[in-house]
């Protein structure tokens, strides 16, 4: 990446990624603690988007 190009990128840019994961994971803990059955499986899922997130991104730039 140039230095001009790292300029450019803005704080919705640089933060978009992480804010995302952060809310979805929050959401899934939140709901999978207060509520049970069906918000289980979903607080769960939510929690594994992290997961696989940087299982994406560490493939992404290991292949790069």
């Amino acid at each position: 990446m140039t230095r001009r190009s790292q300029k450019a990128l803005g704080l919705g840019a640089i933060f978009a990624a992480p804010l995302a994961l952060f809310v979805l994971s929050l959401v899934g803990l939140v709901g999978a603690l207060l509520e049970d059955d069906a918000w289980d499986w979903i607080g769960s899922g939510l929690l594994a988007t992290a997961v696989v997130a940087l299982i994406w991104a560490r493939l992404f730039r290991w292949r790069s």
